[in-house]
């Protein structure tokens, strides 16, 4: 039997971006999340609903950041107080073998920072009289030509430090958490895995789209987005649906804010889904799972169980982290235990 091949697993960030709901009539949540649907000609994914992000490029780890922040009397000692976490993180979170770029853990969140703008037209950033801001809300800023940077940036991610460099600014990463990390399943052509930063704004910025990779976006509850996935209305992918389940555990967004917060030191545990083909659906198998494999990576196909999803879940005894799929819409999360880096377990929309 030929070696199996897989593909090569990109480095890529992402932001889940909250921002308190002013006008809320609810009194369950008083805050929306920021989603953008893909373009049908994307080439991964194409219409799913997605939080803002990308793949890491060189200059998201070029040492000029460094230089930018000190002459905002930003020292490096100071940004590694921000990003650095004692507690274990995935590996895309190593320092690179280049000593010269700087740490993963700023260079993770410049892409995150970067992708959100050249997607959604928001620049998170703080100038001089914001910098000293205690409030631990995201800042942006908003009166510059952003059409015109927004192009320049998604032609060359190296013009977003340029961008900063013009409006005399440092991005804002302050006001970002870790959060997760999910890696693209082995059954999947292209890979990615992927660093989830939360953030949290007091008010929505307004939002200019980039026409080639969004198709449109939306600030809508976590509540909103996961019942009108479930009614087939948009398709979010599995890291969207799990991470927006996760909040419904808070109706506040400063509830949720202090919980990230406080989570951070603890680390981040990898999610990578292993996919088993069942009678029924499909069946997405996480991290700590009593049938969870010992190498993820170990099939590049989905693996027939020959059983109902039913089943399948009667045949673990103890602990059970999964997510079920009876169709692309319909996702059913399982999880009886508590997670070891401190996260918060998804609740069932269908419950609230």
């Amino acid at each position: 039997m030929s070696k199996q091949v897989l593909a090569k697993i990109r480095p890529s960030s992402s932001l889940i971006l909250l921002a308190r709901d002013k006008g809320a009539t609810r009194q369950s949540f008083d805050y929306n999340a920021l989603l953008l649907t893909r373009t049908s000609k994307s080439s991964f994914m194409p219409n799913s609903s997605v939080f803002p992000g990308g793949v890491c490029e060189a200059t998201d780890s070029s040492p000029t950041w460094l230089s930018h922040f000190q002459r905002h009397n930003i020292s490096s000692a100071m940004l590694r107080d921000v990003c650095h976490v004692k507690a274990p993180r995935p590996e895309i979170f190593n320092s690179q073998e280049d000593t010269d770029a700087i740490d993963t853990g700023l260079s993770l969140r410049l892409t995150a920072l970067r992708e959100t703008f050249e997607e959604l037209g928001i620049l998170l950033c703080r100038d001089a009289k914001t910098l000293t801001s205690t409030s631990g809300y995201g800042q942006f800023y908003e009166q510059f030509d952003r059409a015109h940077w927004q192009h320049l940036v998604h032609n060359d991610a190296s013009q977003f430090l340029e961008l900063c460099k013009q409006l005399e600014v440092v991005p804002d990463i302050w006001s970002l958490h870790d959060w997760s990390v999910w890696r693209t399943p082995s059954t999947f052509k292209k890979r990615f895995v992927t660093a989830f930063f939360l953030t949290t704004l007091e008010q929505a910025p307004s939002l200019h789209i980039e026409p080639n990779e969004v198709k449109d976006c939306a600030w809508r509850s976590p509540l909103d987005y996961l019942l009108a996935s479930l009614r087939k209305e948009l398709w979010l992918p599995p890291p969207q649906f799990y991470e927006l389940s996760r909040c419904l555990n808070f109706g506040s967004l400063e509830e949720l804010r202090q919980f990230a917060i406080k989570r951070a030191p603890k680390g981040i545990v990898l999610t990578h889904p292993v996919m088993y083909k069942c009678n029924d659906g499909i069946v997405h198998l996480l991290p700590g799972d009593d049938a969870y494999p010992v190498n993820p990576d170990a099939c590049s196909d989905k693996i027939d169980t020959g059983l109902s999803v039913e089943d399948f879940r009667s045949q673990v005894r103890t602990k059970l982290h999964r997510s079920e799929h009876r169709d692309q819409h319909q996702a059913k999360l399982i999880i009886n235990f508590a997670p070891t880096d401190g996260q918060i377990n998804p609740l069932d929309p269908t419950k609230m």
